[in-house]
């Protein structure tokens, strides 16, 4: 289950991910939105400055999502700096 800890790290799991592609593929919701619809499910709120580093938390044996990891990484980023335009960009490789 996705979590913002108090160090300023969200943690993405695979079933989050999952359930971004979802909106996505079975809704057809931009992956922004997804991820914004999914932040309220969990009731995860951040603003400015509350982000650091984004923990993604599957490996190589979870495909596909490891195989489209660059992407996936770049349009979390992405929304995430639009809650947070501080967010640097960092996340655990």
């Amino acid at each position: 289950m996705m979590k913002l800890t108090e160090q300023g790290v969200l943690v993405l799991e695979e079933k989050d991910i999952d359930y971004m592609y979802c909106y996505r593929d079975r809704d057809g919701f931009r992956f922004d939105d997804s991820f914004f619809i999914e932040l309220e499910s969990q009731k995860i709120t951040f603003s400015e400055g509350d982000v650091r580093t984004i923990h993604f938390q599957f490996d190589k044996e979870e495909y596909p999502l490891y195989e489209e990891r660059e992407r996936l990484v770049s349009e979390v980023q992405s929304a995430v700096r639009t809650l947070d335009p501080s967010y640097d960009g960092s996340y655990v490789k």
